[in-house]
C-alpha cells in the first residue's frame, strides 16, 4: 500500500494538499488507514478510480472521480445527515462524482462499501449496499490512480455531453473511440485541445483534473 501511495504523491505532484486531520482527528480510522494520511494525495479534481472495480466487466467506461475525505467537517456533516441510518463500524473516507456516492469504510472488516445519496431513502436497497463489499482497502487504494476523465455538459441541455479520458498515458478514449499517440505530451496536447473545443461549441466543464482546469484558465487569461 505505501509504494501505491507514494507514487500517487509522486504523480500528483504539486496539486495535490496534505491532509487537514489532526493526529487527534486521525483516530477516527483504523491505524492502516491513517498511513493514507501521511501522503500529500488530497484535494478536489485529483483522483479516480476505474468503473470495473465497482461493477466488474465495466472496463470500458469511463473511471469515476474521487475525492478523499481530508477534512472533518466532513465527518461531522455524515455524522449529522447519515449516521443514525449507518452502523457505527463504518465510516466516511471518500466521495465519487463530487459528493453524490459516498465511499465507506467497514472498521472491523477492513472492506470498502459505496452507497448514493439518495440510497438513504431505500432501507432495503441501503441495507444491500452495506453488506455487499465493493473490495478490500489494499486493492481500493491499488486501484486509486490520478483523475484523467473530464466531463463537460452542455448548460441548455443536460442530455448533451462530452467526455474524455487519457488511458496508459498515450490514449484517449472518446465516447467508443480510442485515439493513439506517439508519447505522453502528444497524448495531453490533443486532450487539451479536445476539451478546449467542447468549451467553444458552448459547453461547460462539470468535472475534470484540476491540472487541466488550471492550464486552461491560465491560457485564456492570457489570450
Amino acid at each position: 500500500m505505501k509504494n501505491k501511495l507514494w507514487q500517487l504523491e509522486h504523480e500528483l505532484q504539486e496539486f495535490s494538499e496534505r491532509t487537514k486531520f489532526s493526529e487527534t482527528d486521525l483516530l477516527l480510522f483504523p491505524d492502516n488507514f491513517q498511513q493514507v494520511h501521511s501522503f500529500k494525495i488530497f484535494g478536489d479534481d485529483l483522483l479516480a478510480i476505474p468503473a470495473e472495480l465497482i461493477i466488474e466487466g465495466d472496463e470500458k467506461e469511463f473511471e469515476i472521480p474521487l475525492s478523499l475525505t481530508s477534512e472533518l467537517e466532513t465527518i461531522e456533516i455524515f455524522e449529522s445527515e447519515f449516521r443514525a441510518e449507518i452502523p457505527k463500524e463504518f465510516i466516511q473516507i471518500g466521495n465519487l462524482n463530487s459528493s453524490a456516492e459516498i465511499v465507506l469504510l467497514n472498521k472491523l472488516k477492513d472492506t470498502i462499501h459505496i452507497f448514493h445519496v439518495s440510497d438513504i431513502t431505500d432501507k432495503e436497497w441501503l441495507k444491500c449496499k452495506l453488506e455487499k463489499k465493493v473490495c478490500d482497502l489494499n486493492t481500493f487504494i491499488e486501484n486509486i490512480r490520478p483523475q484523467t476523465v473530464c466531463c463537460l455538459i452542455n448548460p441548455k441541455d443536460f442530455s448533451e455531453w462530452d467526455i474524455f479520458e487519457i488511458r496508459n498515458k498515450i490514449e484517449i478514449k472518446k465516447e467508443d473511440k480510442l485515439l493513439k499517440y506517439e508519447n505522453s505530451n502528444e497524448a495531453w496536447t490533443n486532450y487539451k485541445t479536445l476539451v478546449k473545443s467542447s468549451i467553444m461549441n458552448g459547453f461547460e466543464i462539470h468535472y475534470a483534473p484540476k491540472k487541466l482546469k488550471i492550464e486552461i484558465k491560465k491560457e485564456s487569461t492570457n489570450a
